[in-house]
């Protein structure tokens, strides 16, 4: 732990931002100190309110005294009432001067705690007015510095002469820390304000868009916040004061989050391509891999794999671009080249967890069951593993009823993310499928009291009615067998008899709207899943609506519900073909061409993929050769247009 503690500076003033100010210059002293090899430890609490809406940061409305200050750091004692490491503490108070208003000058007064000694070592003050104001600070952070037995080599300068510019950059720089700790309300106004009135006062000075961009990436990155806010008033920093590397990079990310992977890669090739020239070649090439997943997301593949060769290059983020290579090679219907490039990263790299995953999702999809068996097994033994994978892994399982291994994964599931309802209820699922419903019982109780878990009221509720009476579920077993592939006739009956009993069986719905469907009972089977669709969001239920609309005389609904079930589940082939087959049906065939010889990349030889591609060829023919060849034409301008400007480059 740093010898040196600096506790927020102190204010008596009542204005919020005047608290800003003061909060925001003890982190300055703090980062110039820092390059000095202090280190000191800024001691910043913070706390949330009784209902838990609020949460703020703690701070001092008084001068802290040599005791205050001993009291506060001794107060501090953990579990085994051991000593704060600390030797000096910086504290401090700001204050106004008269009766002018902080804006237009400011009294700083730190003071040096002893705490070993007890004793003030020297309190240093320092008027803060419009004209002096660099020179006053420079003074009195040599004297700080000097006081915890630091030689400054250069005084501490503000990059600005503007004194209000520097106060609102101070204002972001305490913004920052609160949203670092959660303490910038998700309805707060005006969180950029600061930053961009100190622009506006002083263009030049860049410290205040780089902490403006430093803010908007914690919001927006770490809390959640709207990216569209953060990446207007990014612009507008950058148009006041000119971007640089960072800034590109700073945009490249918050353009992802706001699901404009095009416009993000365009940032990142930026920094690539030398334009904002970046210290190191490692920056450059981690752009040029996060350009290559930005092409992924905006289904540019070939352009993913130009930057991610690029990638390759640098050593340490080798793994991780051939990675991303592969999927942009799976992507393109390369699934030979994909499955090669993701085992070799797994030969560089054993515990790479995004080329297992790969490998077991694409195996998945493939129904090569065994080889997907492998690689999930291989990657709930891998540590650290995210929750998302967890709950792959185990549903992966529970689905293809290898329910000793489904039930390990939950359980390591369980025992890495405690309070994650979804284990407990995959824990569950796995206890009943082996028929120790006492114990599935217990891990449902825990389910109960994880927060999130009435988002997932339904599961709860099928895996408790199980342990409860599994007899039900063998029944519905049985019927579900039937209404997929036996008798549909008694399969409807089976299901009708469960969902009398149990209204909220889901499940038990959807087959009978499957079992309905085989009868071509279509607007019986409409009905149900319709139903079905506004109570639980069920897979396949799309699946089956596209189908039973396009019967039924409806494309427009059959497209929509087309479009919702490749969204649900994109890693599933056979519904690109569904959704090429809704496309002719609503006369556009020149998306359902390209959506269907995209199903016949990743399925070579499937049946019903053929047999559409048949039927647009006929529709094709039908249309006549000048449209044909109209379209063909707008697709070869595109391409055109692309290699033309790549050449102007």
């Amino acid at each position: 732990m740093s010898s040196i503690a600096l506790i927020p500076f102190s204010t008596r003033i009542t204005d919020e931002r005047a608290g800003h100010v003061a909060r925001g210059l003890s982190l300055e002293l703090s980062d110039w100190l820092s390059g000095l090899g202090g280190d000191p430890l800024v001691l910043t609490s913070a706390q949330t309110e009784e209902d838990g809406a609020w949460r703020k940061l703690v701070s001092f409305s008084e001068e802290l005294t040599p005791d205050h200050v001993s009291e506060f750091i001794f107060g501090m004692r953990g579990e085994a009432d051991e000593e704060p490491d600390f030797d000096l503490v910086v504290s401090g108070i700001l204050e106004q001067i008269a009766d002018t208003s902080y804006t237009d000058g400011l009294a700083l007064a730190v003071t040096v705690t002893d705490l070993k000694g007890g004793f003030s070592r020297g309190r240093y003050t320092a008027d803060l007015m419009p004209i002096t104001f660099g020179e006053s600070v420079g003074r009195l952070f040599k004297d700080i510095a000097e006081a915890l037995g630091l030689a400054p080599k250069s005084d501490y300068a503000p990059e600005t002469r503007n004194f209000q510019a520097w106060l609102n950059m101070l204002i972001t720089r305490a913004l920052l820390l609160a949203a670092e700790v959660g303490a910038v309300a998700r309805d707060a106004e005006g969180v950029y304000s600061p930053a961009l009135e100190a622009l506006r006062l002083d263009p030049q000075f860049k410290s205040a868009r780089d902490r403006l961009v430093e803010l908007a990436q914690v919001l927006v990155l770490e809390r959640g916040f709207e990216a569209k806010d953060a990446l207007k008033a990014m612009e507008a920093a950058v148009s006041r004061s000119g971007a640089d590397w960072r800034t590109q990079r700073a945009r490249g990310h918050l353009m992802l989050a706001a699901n404009e992977p095009s416009n993000a890669a365009k940032a990142f090739c930026q920094v690539l391509s030398g334009k904002f020239e970046a210290p190191e070649k490692t920056e450059r090439m981690t752009a040029a891999l996060l350009a290559g997943r930005a092409f992924n997301m905006a289904e540019r593949h070939l352009e993913a794999q130009r930057v991610l060769s690029v990638a390759m290059q640098e050593e340490n983020l080798r793994v991780e671009a051939i990675v991303e290579s592969a999927t942009s090679s799976a992507a393109l219907g390369e699934q030979v080249v994909a499955e090669r490039l993701w085992r070799r990263a797994l030969e560089l790299e054993p515990q790479s967890v995004a080329a297992r995953l790969y490998l077991a999702r694409m195996y998945r999809s493939r129904g090569d069951i065994d080889k997907a068996v492998e690689q999930y097994d291989a990657l709930v033994k891998s540590p650290g593993l995210p929750r998302e994978v967890f709950a792959d892994a185990a549903e992966f399982f529970v689905v293809n009823r290898k329910h000793e291994q489904a039930l390990n994964a939950a359980e390591r599931y369980a025992d890495e993310h405690p309070g994650d309802a979804i284990a407990h209820v995959l824990m569950a699922s796995s206890l009943n499928a082996l028929g120790r419903h006492k114990r599935a019982l217990t891990s449902l109780e825990k389910a109960e009291i994880c927060v999130g878990v009435e988002e997932i009221r339904d599961l709860v509720t099928r895996q408790r009615r199980y342990a409860e009476h599994p007899e039900v579920e063998q029944k519905f077993r049985k019927w579900a067998d039937a209404a997929m592939t036996g008798d549909a006739a008694k399969g409807e009956l089976g299901m009708r008899e469960l969902v009398e009993q149990f209204p909220d069986f889901w499940e038990a719905h959807l087959f009978l709207g499957i079992s309905l469907r085989r009868q071509e009972k279509w607007q019986d089977a409409c009905d149900v899943l319709e139903n079905l669709k506004m109570n639980a969001l069920l897979p396949t239920i799309d699946k089956e609506l596209t189908g039973i609309y396009s019967r039924l005389g409806r494309p427009e609904q059959a497209l929509e519900a087309a479009q919702d079930a490749m969204d649900a589940a994109p890693e599933d082939p056979t519904l690109l073909t569904n959704y090429a087959a809704a496309l002719l049906e609503n006369n556009r065939i020149d998306d359902a061409a390209k959506y269907a010889a995209r199903a016949e990349m990743l399925m070579p030889g499937d049946e019903p993929t053929r047999k559409l591609q048949e039927l647009i060829k006929l529709r094709m023919e039908k249309r006549g050769i000048i449209k044909n060849f109209a379209a063909t034409i707008k697709e070869a301008t595109s391409w055109f247009k692309f290699a033309r400007r790549k050449k102007d480059r």
